[in-house]
């Protein structure tokens, strides 16, 4: 073996030692991976199903399309367990359809903050599937733009205090009922004397029907409920003293619930 001057064995800087990789487009044609200033692969395309994303944060992500978006991901998520997905944007000129393809089975404890779906053209099954499950979710800062029912139910209270009984049988303004699922009249007999009460109902607002007699009399300082028995568009209350001549006074309040 014969060595030349100044040649050596071992390589001194093993910096020179670096290679490229490469791997081959659709034409089989050679290419150079990419990289980004903290040497992560770039351009990486998945294809198939993702199993399980738990605990997992997509931020400031941007999917933008001029044309048509289906299919993103074509498979099943089964699992998006205490996700982040905070700050993106899917922007489209033309049609987003079938954006998941398949079903989400649980969405537990998932928070959806200050993302924006937008489009020019048309937006049609977004999930293409079903959503079982969406328990102790947030969504922060978002549009809806339709409600069809809120299952929550409200509730109404309103009060006429200290009115004076006559002789003459006196109606209180009437209550419009055709959207209350429940509703009651209390009446309180704050005055000396005793007074009748009945609820009538009416589906003209004009002509009205007894439908339930209050516990005539009612005497000084005691209190009753009236609860209609039929429904109709139109509830009031009616109330006169029970003996002629000997005003007394009474508080009605009406408690009701929405459906």
């Amino acid at each position: 073996m014969i060595f030349l001057p100044n040649e050596t064995v071992f390589q001194s800087d093993p910096s020179n030692l670096r290679s490229l990789i490469f791997g081959r487009d659709s034409t089989s044609t050679a290419r150079a991976l990419a990289t980004d200033t903290s040497g992560n692969v770039k351009n990486l395309v998945l294809d198939g199903t993702i199993g399980s994303m738990l605990g997992a944060t997509i931020t400031a992500g941007t999917l933008t399309s001029a044309g048509t978006v289906s299919n993103i991901l074509g498979g099943t998520i089964t699992n998006v367990l205490g996700a982040t997905i905070s700050a993106g944007t899917l922007t489209s000129a033309g049609t987003v359809s079938n954006i998941l393809g398949g079903t989400i089975t649980n969405v537990l404890g998932a928070t959806i903050s200050a993302g924006t779906l937008t489009s020019a053209g048309t937006v049609s099954n977004i999930l293409g599937g079903t959503i079982t499950n969406v328990l102790g979710a947030t969504i922060s800062a978002g549009t809806l733009s339709s409600v069809t029912a809120i299952s929550q139910k409200s509730f109404i209270e309103q009060e006429t205090l200290g009115i004076t009984t006559a002789d003459a049988l006196t109606p209180l303004s009437a209550v419009t009922t055709s959207v209350l699922g429940l509703y009651s009249f209390f009446v309180y007999n704050s005055g000396t004397n005793p007074v009748n009460t009945q609820v009538e109902v009416s589906a003209d607002g004009t002509h009205y029907f007894v439908d339930t007699a209050g516990l005539n009399p009612l005497a000084s300082g005691s209190v009753d409920v009236l609860i209609p028995a039929r429904f109709l568009k139109y509830t009031r209350l009616s109330y006169q003293s029970a003996t002629p001549g000997s005003p007394s006074s009474i508080n009605v309040i009406i408690n009701a619930q929405g459906t």
